[in-house]
Protein backbone atom coordinates (compact mmCIF):
# COMPACT_ATOMS: atom_id res chain seq x y z
CA UNK A 1 0.00 0.00 0.00
CA UNK A 2 1.26 3.09 -0.90
CA UNK A 3 1.81 5.95 1.42
CA UNK A 4 -1.36 8.13 -0.05
CA UNK A 5 -3.44 5.44 -0.40
CA UNK A 6 -2.85 4.47 3.39
CA UNK A 7 -3.13 8.12 4.74
CA UNK A 8 -6.67 7.93 2.48
CA UNK A 9 -7.42 4.29 4.23
CA UNK A 10 -6.82 6.02 7.64
CA UNK A 11 -9.08 8.70 6.98
CA UNK A 12 -12.06 6.30 6.42
CA UNK A 13 -15.21 6.74 9.27
CA UNK A 14 -15.22 3.29 10.77
CA UNK A 15 -19.16 2.30 10.93
CA UNK A 16 -21.24 -0.31 13.11
CA UNK A 17 -24.34 -1.35 11.24
CA UNK A 18 -26.42 -3.67 14.64
CA UNK A 19 -28.86 -5.76 12.28
CA UNK A 20 -29.29 -6.58 9.02
CA UNK A 21 -33.07 -6.71 7.44
CA UNK A 22 -33.54 -4.20 4.94
CA UNK A 23 -33.06 -1.03 6.40
CA UNK A 24 -29.59 -2.39 7.99
CA UNK A 25 -28.82 -4.06 4.56
CA UNK A 26 -30.07 -0.56 2.77
CA UNK A 27 -27.91 1.64 5.05
CA UNK A 28 -25.03 -0.69 4.39
CA UNK A 29 -25.52 -0.33 0.14
CA UNK A 30 -25.83 3.64 0.24
CA UNK A 31 -22.90 3.96 2.37
CA UNK A 32 -20.55 1.34 1.01
CA UNK A 33 -21.61 2.71 -2.78
CA UNK A 34 -20.69 6.08 -1.44
CA UNK A 35 -18.58 8.08 -3.80
CA UNK A 36 -15.80 9.24 -1.85
CA UNK A 37 -15.59 6.00 -0.26
CA UNK A 38 -15.57 7.57 3.42
CA UNK A 39 -17.64 4.45 5.16
CA UNK A 40 -15.54 1.60 6.78
CA UNK A 41 -18.30 -1.09 7.40
CA UNK A 42 -18.57 -3.25 10.00
CA UNK A 43 -22.11 -5.43 9.86
CA UNK A 44 -22.94 -6.91 12.98
CA UNK A 45 -25.99 -9.72 13.32
CA UNK A 46 -27.18 -12.13 16.28
CA UNK A 47 -28.34 -14.76 13.94
CA UNK A 48 -26.20 -17.09 11.50
CA UNK A 49 -27.07 -15.51 8.54
CA UNK A 50 -27.91 -11.78 7.04
CA UNK A 51 -31.46 -11.55 8.36
CA UNK A 52 -33.55 -10.41 5.83
CA UNK A 53 -34.12 -12.92 4.03
CA UNK A 54 -32.94 -16.08 6.72
CA UNK A 55 -36.22 -17.61 7.31
CA UNK A 56 -37.12 -17.90 3.83
CA UNK A 57 -36.98 -21.27 2.66
CA UNK A 58 -37.14 -23.33 -0.74
CA UNK A 59 -39.76 -25.50 -1.07
CA UNK A 60 -40.08 -28.41 -3.53
CA UNK A 61 -43.28 -30.40 -4.69
CA UNK A 62 -42.33 -33.97 -5.42
CA UNK A 63 -45.16 -34.30 -7.08
CA UNK A 64 -44.67 -31.84 -9.58
CA UNK A 65 -41.06 -31.31 -9.56
CA UNK A 66 -41.22 -27.64 -8.77
CA UNK A 67 -39.50 -25.70 -6.01
CA UNK A 68 -40.91 -22.69 -4.90
CA UNK A 69 -39.41 -19.84 -2.80
CA UNK A 70 -41.64 -18.70 0.69
CA UNK A 71 -40.59 -15.69 2.03
CA UNK A 72 -41.37 -16.24 5.56
CA UNK A 73 -43.09 -13.34 6.43
CA UNK A 74 -45.01 -12.66 2.75
CA UNK A 75 -43.22 -9.68 1.23
CA UNK A 76 -45.08 -7.81 -0.90
CA UNK A 77 -45.73 -4.06 -1.66
CA UNK A 78 -48.93 -2.35 -2.72
CA UNK A 79 -47.69 0.30 -5.73
CA UNK A 80 -49.11 3.39 -3.99
CA UNK A 81 -47.73 3.47 -0.99
CA UNK A 82 -45.00 1.12 -1.35
CA UNK A 83 -43.46 3.43 -3.88
CA UNK A 84 -39.67 4.32 -2.88
CA UNK A 85 -39.22 0.84 -1.70
CA UNK A 86 -40.70 -0.39 -5.62
CA UNK A 87 -38.24 2.35 -6.82
CA UNK A 88 -34.92 1.05 -4.73
CA UNK A 89 -36.17 -2.50 -6.50
CA UNK A 90 -36.06 -0.70 -9.81
CA UNK A 91 -32.55 0.49 -9.39
CA UNK A 92 -31.30 -2.90 -7.87
CA UNK A 93 -32.73 -4.74 -10.99
CA UNK A 94 -34.89 -6.53 -8.99
CA UNK A 95 -37.35 -8.76 -11.40
CA UNK A 96 -41.57 -8.11 -9.61
CA UNK A 97 -44.63 -9.33 -10.84
CA UNK A 98 -48.15 -8.23 -9.85
CA UNK A 99 -49.52 -10.58 -7.20
CA UNK A 100 -53.59 -10.57 -7.04
CA UNK A 101 -55.30 -11.34 -3.61
CA UNK A 102 -58.36 -12.92 -2.42
CA UNK A 103 -59.58 -12.97 0.88
CA UNK A 104 -61.58 -14.99 2.64
CA UNK A 105 -63.22 -15.13 6.21
CA UNK A 106 -64.00 -18.08 8.39
CA UNK A 107 -64.42 -19.02 11.91
CA UNK A 108 -62.11 -22.03 13.06
CA UNK A 109 -63.67 -24.34 15.25
CA UNK A 110 -61.47 -26.77 17.53
CA UNK A 111 -61.06 -29.92 16.57
CA UNK A 112 -59.67 -32.81 18.76
CA UNK A 113 -55.65 -34.45 17.73
CA UNK A 114 -57.47 -37.50 17.12
CA UNK A 115 -59.49 -36.08 14.17
CA UNK A 116 -58.21 -34.67 10.71
CA UNK A 117 -54.86 -33.34 10.49
CA UNK A 118 -56.57 -29.88 10.27
CA UNK A 119 -59.06 -27.79 12.30
CA UNK A 120 -62.33 -27.53 10.95
CA UNK A 121 -63.73 -23.76 10.12
CA UNK A 122 -66.60 -22.72 9.13
CA UNK A 123 -68.05 -19.14 7.16
CA UNK A 124 -67.71 -16.24 9.72
CA UNK A 125 -70.52 -14.23 9.20
CA UNK A 126 -74.63 -15.34 8.95
CA UNK A 127 -75.45 -14.76 5.62
CA UNK A 128 -78.25 -11.90 6.72
CA UNK A 129 -74.75 -10.38 8.28
CA UNK A 130 -72.77 -10.02 4.84
CA UNK A 131 -74.84 -7.14 3.51
CA UNK A 132 -73.98 -5.38 6.84
CA UNK A 133 -70.59 -5.62 6.35
CA UNK A 134 -70.46 -4.79 2.85
CA UNK A 135 -72.22 -1.06 3.70
CA UNK A 136 -69.84 -0.61 6.89
CA UNK A 137 -66.72 -1.23 4.76
CA UNK A 138 -68.16 0.68 2.05
CA UNK A 139 -68.70 3.73 4.24
CA UNK A 140 -65.37 3.23 5.80
CA UNK A 141 -63.94 3.35 2.55
CA UNK A 142 -65.58 6.38 1.26
CA UNK A 143 -64.74 7.99 4.80
CA UNK A 144 -61.38 7.91 4.36
CA UNK A 145 -60.95 9.64 1.19
CA UNK A 146 -63.03 12.72 2.95
CA UNK A 147 -62.92 12.57 6.67
CA UNK A 148 -59.52 13.49 7.35
CA UNK A 149 -58.06 11.74 10.95
CA UNK A 150 -56.72 13.97 13.28
CA UNK A 151 -53.14 12.65 12.37
CA UNK A 152 -51.31 13.53 16.16
CA UNK A 153 -54.27 12.51 18.38
CA UNK A 154 -56.80 10.18 16.95
CA UNK A 155 -56.80 6.06 17.31
CA UNK A 156 -58.73 4.09 14.58
CA UNK A 157 -60.98 3.79 17.18
CA UNK A 158 -61.70 7.04 17.64
CA UNK A 159 -61.95 7.40 14.03
CA UNK A 160 -64.47 4.89 13.76
CA UNK A 161 -66.70 6.59 16.03
CA UNK A 162 -66.31 10.28 14.95
CA UNK A 163 -67.31 8.80 11.19
CA UNK A 164 -70.53 6.99 13.48
CA UNK A 165 -69.36 3.26 12.49
CA UNK A 166 -70.49 0.75 14.67
CA UNK A 167 -68.03 -0.52 17.01
CA UNK A 168 -69.24 -4.63 16.34
CA UNK A 169 -67.80 -3.80 12.65
CA UNK A 170 -64.36 -3.93 14.13
CA UNK A 171 -62.05 -4.92 17.19
CA UNK A 172 -59.27 -2.31 17.94
CA UNK A 173 -57.01 -1.51 19.79
CA UNK A 174 -57.32 2.57 21.51
CA UNK A 175 -53.90 3.04 20.89
CA UNK A 176 -53.66 2.54 17.34
CA UNK A 177 -53.13 5.56 15.00
CA UNK A 178 -56.18 6.18 12.94
CA UNK A 179 -54.11 8.64 10.50
CA UNK A 180 -51.70 5.53 9.32
CA UNK A 181 -54.13 3.17 8.73
CA UNK A 182 -56.41 5.74 6.53
CA UNK A 183 -53.11 6.48 4.45
CA UNK A 184 -52.49 3.27 4.15
CA UNK A 185 -55.90 2.36 2.61
CA UNK A 186 -55.90 5.87 0.09
CA UNK A 187 -52.57 5.33 -1.13
CA UNK A 188 -52.88 2.09 -1.70
CA UNK A 189 -56.48 2.29 -3.27
CA UNK A 190 -56.80 0.44 -6.46
CA UNK A 191 -53.04 -0.10 -6.66
CA UNK A 192 -51.33 -3.39 -8.00
CA UNK A 193 -49.33 -5.51 -5.37
CA UNK A 194 -45.81 -6.79 -6.42
CA UNK A 195 -43.67 -9.12 -4.90
CA UNK A 196 -39.85 -10.21 -6.24
CA UNK A 197 -39.27 -12.66 -8.15
CA UNK A 198 -37.44 -15.95 -6.40
CA UNK A 199 -37.86 -14.11 -3.12
CA UNK A 200 -36.49 -11.63 -1.36
CA UNK A 201 -32.65 -13.29 -1.13
CA UNK A 202 -32.60 -11.62 -4.84
CA UNK A 203 -32.95 -8.53 -2.79
CA UNK A 204 -30.23 -9.36 0.24
CA UNK A 205 -27.67 -10.69 -2.17
CA UNK A 206 -27.50 -7.32 -3.86
CA UNK A 207 -27.56 -5.20 -1.48
CA UNK A 208 -24.71 -7.12 0.25
CA UNK A 209 -22.85 -7.11 -2.80
CA UNK A 210 -19.40 -5.61 -2.17
CA UNK A 211 -19.12 -5.88 1.29
CA UNK A 212 -16.45 -7.82 2.13
CA UNK A 213 -17.54 -11.15 4.31
CA UNK A 214 -14.57 -9.87 6.71
CA UNK A 215 -16.92 -6.99 7.21
CA UNK A 216 -19.98 -9.25 7.98
CA UNK A 217 -19.96 -10.53 11.88
CA UNK A 218 -22.66 -13.24 12.33
CA UNK A 219 -23.75 -14.77 15.31
CA UNK A 220 -23.08 -11.64 17.27
CA UNK A 221 -25.38 -10.69 20.43
CA UNK A 222 -25.07 -7.38 20.80
CA UNK A 223 -24.75 -6.28 24.46
CA UNK A 224 -24.21 -2.25 24.28
CA UNK A 225 -23.43 0.26 22.32
CA UNK A 226 -22.13 3.28 24.64
CA UNK A 227 -21.53 6.69 23.37
CA UNK A 228 -18.47 8.31 24.66
CA UNK A 229 -18.68 12.08 25.18
CA UNK A 230 -14.58 12.95 25.70
CA UNK A 231 -13.76 11.18 22.32
CA UNK A 232 -17.11 11.35 20.47
CA UNK A 233 -16.33 7.59 19.16
CA UNK A 234 -19.08 4.57 20.31
CA UNK A 235 -18.00 1.55 22.11
CA UNK A 236 -19.96 -1.16 21.00
CA UNK A 237 -20.12 -4.49 22.95
CA UNK A 238 -21.10 -8.21 21.91
CA UNK A 239 -20.79 -11.97 23.15
CA UNK A 240 -20.48 -14.40 20.18
CA UNK A 241 -23.83 -16.79 20.21
CA UNK A 242 -22.91 -20.56 20.68
CA UNK A 243 -19.39 -19.92 21.91
CA UNK A 244 -17.80 -21.88 24.47
CA UNK A 245 -16.55 -19.09 26.01
CA UNK A 246 -18.53 -16.21 27.51
CA UNK A 247 -15.83 -13.49 26.60
CA UNK A 248 -17.37 -9.90 25.61
CA UNK A 249 -15.61 -8.86 22.44
CA UNK A 250 -15.30 -4.61 22.39
CA UNK A 251 -14.34 -2.15 19.57
CA UNK A 252 -14.80 1.20 19.37
CA UNK A 253 -16.28 3.22 16.11
CA UNK A 254 -16.55 6.31 14.42
CA UNK A 255 -20.27 6.06 14.14
CA UNK A 256 -23.53 3.48 14.65
CA UNK A 257 -26.65 2.43 13.24
CA UNK A 258 -29.19 0.90 15.25
CA UNK A 259 -30.99 -0.85 12.62
CA UNK A 260 -33.05 -3.00 15.07
CA UNK A 261 -36.55 -2.80 16.78
CA UNK A 262 -37.29 -0.19 19.73
CA UNK A 263 -36.99 -2.61 22.65
CA UNK A 264 -33.79 -3.96 21.56
CA UNK A 265 -32.69 -0.06 21.28
CA UNK A 266 -33.89 0.68 24.20
CA UNK A 267 -32.18 -1.99 25.86
CA UNK A 268 -28.80 -1.69 24.64
CA UNK A 269 -28.04 1.80 23.68
CA UNK A 270 -27.08 3.63 27.05
CA UNK A 271 -29.01 6.86 26.46
CA UNK A 272 -31.44 6.42 29.61
CA UNK A 273 -33.57 9.55 28.72
CA UNK A 274 -34.17 7.91 25.14
CA UNK A 275 -34.45 4.40 26.90
CA UNK A 276 -37.80 5.67 28.73
CA UNK A 277 -39.29 7.30 25.69
CA UNK A 278 -39.04 3.87 23.41
CA UNK A 279 -40.66 2.24 26.36
CA UNK A 280 -43.92 3.90 25.21
CA UNK A 281 -43.61 2.12 21.56
CA UNK A 282 -45.49 -1.34 22.16
CA UNK A 283 -44.23 -4.54 20.58
CA UNK A 284 -45.52 -7.69 19.98
CA UNK A 285 -43.75 -11.50 20.03
CA UNK A 286 -45.08 -13.31 16.48
CA UNK A 287 -44.50 -16.73 14.48
CA UNK A 288 -45.15 -17.36 10.85
CA UNK A 289 -44.23 -20.75 9.70
CA UNK A 290 -44.71 -22.77 6.54
CA UNK A 291 -46.84 -24.75 6.22
CA UNK A 292 -47.16 -28.37 3.42
CA UNK A 293 -51.09 -29.19 2.38
CA UNK A 294 -52.00 -32.30 3.96
CA UNK A 295 -53.53 -34.91 1.91
CA UNK A 296 -52.52 -38.53 1.23
CA UNK A 297 -50.35 -37.70 -1.81
CA UNK A 298 -48.89 -34.60 -0.96
CA UNK A 299 -45.50 -34.60 -0.14
CA UNK A 300 -43.00 -31.26 0.15
CA UNK A 301 -39.60 -30.75 1.46
CA UNK A 302 -37.40 -27.85 2.16
CA UNK A 303 -34.54 -27.48 -0.85
CA UNK A 304 -31.14 -26.86 0.69
CA UNK A 305 -29.09 -26.10 -2.54
CA UNK A 306 -29.42 -22.06 -2.77
CA UNK A 307 -28.79 -23.12 -7.08
CA UNK A 308 -32.46 -24.29 -7.00
CA UNK A 309 -34.22 -22.32 -4.55
CA UNK A 310 -34.03 -19.08 -6.93
CA UNK A 311 -37.61 -20.17 -8.58
CA UNK A 312 -40.52 -18.07 -9.38
CA UNK A 313 -43.67 -20.20 -9.52
CA UNK A 314 -45.50 -16.91 -10.89
CA UNK A 315 -43.84 -17.66 -14.25
CA UNK A 316 -43.68 -21.50 -13.92
CA UNK A 317 -47.42 -21.51 -14.06
CA UNK A 318 -48.86 -19.31 -16.78
CA UNK A 319 -48.91 -15.90 -17.59
CA UNK A 320 -52.13 -15.52 -15.51
CA UNK A 321 -51.39 -17.03 -12.47
CA UNK A 322 -54.16 -17.27 -10.54
CA UNK A 323 -55.35 -14.88 -7.26
CA UNK A 324 -53.63 -16.42 -4.55
CA UNK A 325 -56.25 -17.14 -1.36
CA UNK A 326 -55.45 -15.56 2.06
CA UNK A 327 -57.65 -16.86 4.92
CA UNK A 328 -58.25 -14.80 7.65
CA UNK A 329 -59.39 -17.32 10.41
CA UNK A 330 -60.65 -16.66 13.60
CA UNK A 331 -61.00 -18.08 17.07
CA UNK A 332 -63.22 -16.12 19.70
CA UNK A 333 -64.18 -17.12 23.04
CA UNK A 334 -65.25 -14.87 25.88
CA UNK A 335 -63.01 -13.94 28.81
CA UNK A 336 -64.27 -12.09 31.96
CA UNK A 337 -67.75 -11.57 30.41
CA UNK A 338 -65.94 -9.67 27.69
CA UNK A 339 -65.75 -11.32 23.94
CA UNK A 340 -62.33 -11.64 23.08
CA UNK A 341 -60.71 -13.85 20.08
CA UNK A 342 -57.40 -14.23 18.25
CA UNK A 343 -56.83 -14.50 14.21
CA UNK A 344 -54.27 -16.43 11.80
CA UNK A 345 -53.44 -15.75 7.86
CA UNK A 346 -53.19 -18.79 6.09
CA UNK A 347 -51.67 -17.51 2.46
CA UNK A 348 -51.95 -20.29 -0.23
CA UNK A 349 -49.15 -19.47 -2.87
CA UNK A 350 -48.92 -20.89 -6.40
CA UNK A 351 -47.00 -23.99 -5.46
CA UNK A 352 -49.47 -25.30 -2.49
CA UNK A 353 -47.48 -24.20 0.06
CA UNK A 354 -49.46 -22.04 3.06
CA UNK A 355 -47.58 -19.73 5.11
CA UNK A 356 -49.59 -18.91 8.22
CA UNK A 357 -48.94 -17.03 11.81
CA UNK A 358 -50.36 -20.06 14.38
CA UNK A 359 -53.91 -19.83 15.73
CA UNK A 360 -53.47 -23.20 17.55
CA UNK A 361 -49.99 -24.81 17.51
CA UNK A 362 -52.41 -27.85 19.66
CA UNK A 363 -54.02 -28.32 16.40
CA UNK A 364 -53.23 -31.39 13.46
CA UNK A 365 -51.51 -28.41 11.68
CA UNK A 366 -48.67 -28.81 13.34
CA UNK A 367 -47.61 -31.83 11.72
CA UNK A 368 -47.35 -30.15 8.54
CA UNK A 369 -44.86 -27.49 9.62
CA UNK A 370 -41.79 -27.55 7.81
CA UNK A 371 -40.23 -24.03 8.90
CA UNK A 372 -41.51 -22.15 11.93
CA UNK A 373 -40.00 -18.78 13.02
CA UNK A 374 -40.32 -15.80 15.42
CA UNK A 375 -40.14 -12.17 14.45
CA UNK A 376 -40.97 -9.01 17.19
CA UNK A 377 -43.20 -6.49 15.75
CA UNK A 378 -43.36 -2.69 16.16
CA UNK A 379 -47.15 -1.82 16.56
CA UNK A 380 -47.87 1.85 15.59
CA UNK A 381 -49.74 4.05 18.15
CA UNK A 382 -51.03 7.37 19.17
CA UNK A 383 -48.29 7.70 21.66
CA UNK A 384 -45.32 5.83 19.54
CA UNK A 385 -45.92 8.28 16.59
CA UNK A 386 -45.13 10.86 18.88
CA UNK A 387 -42.31 9.34 20.53
CA UNK A 388 -41.18 8.54 16.63
CA UNK A 389 -41.66 11.90 15.60
CA UNK A 390 -39.66 13.60 18.09
CA UNK A 391 -37.33 11.24 17.57
CA UNK A 392 -36.71 12.15 14.13
CA UNK A 393 -36.76 15.51 14.83
CA UNK A 394 -40.36 16.37 13.84
CA UNK A 395 -41.90 18.82 16.49
CA UNK A 396 -41.00 19.53 20.16
CA UNK A 397 -39.84 17.42 22.64
CA UNK A 398 -38.60 16.49 26.00
CA UNK A 399 -37.17 13.25 25.06
CA UNK A 400 -33.69 15.24 24.69
CA UNK A 401 -32.31 13.19 22.20
CA UNK A 402 -32.78 13.41 18.35
CA UNK A 403 -31.63 10.91 15.49
CA UNK A 404 -27.52 11.24 15.22
CA UNK A 405 -26.68 12.36 18.00
CA UNK A 406 -23.63 11.18 19.98
CA UNK A 407 -23.06 9.53 16.67
CA UNK A 408 -25.69 6.97 17.00
CA UNK A 409 -28.69 6.84 14.23
CA UNK A 410 -31.39 4.60 14.21
CA UNK A 411 -33.06 2.74 11.20
CA UNK A 412 -35.86 0.71 10.72
CA UNK A 413 -39.47 0.15 9.37
CA UNK A 414 -40.60 2.01 12.39
CA UNK A 415 -38.20 4.62 11.83
CA UNK A 416 -40.81 6.91 9.55
CA UNK A 417 -44.03 8.72 9.63
CA UNK A 418 -46.05 5.75 8.57
CA UNK A 419 -47.21 1.80 9.30
CA UNK A 420 -44.59 -0.37 10.35
CA UNK A 421 -43.54 -1.99 6.81
CA UNK A 422 -41.02 -2.19 4.20
CA UNK A 423 -41.29 1.11 3.46
CA UNK A 424 -40.12 2.56 6.36
CA UNK A 425 -37.20 0.72 5.83
CA UNK A 426 -35.72 2.04 3.01
CA UNK A 427 -37.10 5.33 3.88
CA UNK A 428 -34.88 5.75 7.14
CA UNK A 429 -32.28 4.15 4.70
CA UNK A 430 -32.38 6.69 2.99
CA UNK A 431 -32.23 9.39 5.61
CA UNK A 432 -28.94 7.99 7.44
CA UNK A 433 -27.52 8.71 3.83
CA UNK A 434 -28.59 12.15 3.34
CA UNK A 435 -27.32 12.93 6.84
CA UNK A 436 -23.66 10.78 6.17
CA UNK A 437 -23.66 13.37 2.99
CA UNK A 438 -24.13 10.23 0.47
CA UNK A 439 -25.69 10.87 -2.30
CA UNK A 440 -28.50 8.74 -3.14
CA UNK A 441 -29.30 7.09 -6.79
CA UNK A 442 -31.47 9.31 -9.04
CA UNK A 443 -33.29 5.53 -10.05
CA UNK A 444 -34.28 5.06 -6.21
CA UNK A 445 -34.74 9.07 -4.29
CA UNK A 446 -38.08 10.67 -3.77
Amino acid sequence: MTECSSRFADQRLRTAIIGTGLAGLTTAYLLNNDEKQRYELTLLEQADSLSFDSASVAVKNHQTGTIERADLPMRTSAGGYYAILNRMYRHLGMPTHPVRFLFVFAKALRSSMSDSNTTTQQPHFKEYFVLYLIICHFCFAVACFFVQPHIETESVADYLDRIWLPRRYARTDAGFSGGDLVAYIKNSYRQQHYTVCGGVRQVQARLANGIGKKNMRVKCRVLSVTPEEQTGRVVVRWQVVGADSTAVCEDAFDRVVLAVSPDIVGRILQVPRLSAALAKIPTVRVESSVLAPSGPSARYSIVEDEEDAAVCMHHTNSEAAPAQVITLRSQFSTSQGSPSGRSEALHAMPGGVVSTCPLDRASGEVKCVLKTAGFTRTLRSVKGRGVVGAIMGHGRSDIGWVNGQDNVWLAGSWCWDGMVLLEGCVVSAMRIAGDFGVRIPREAKE
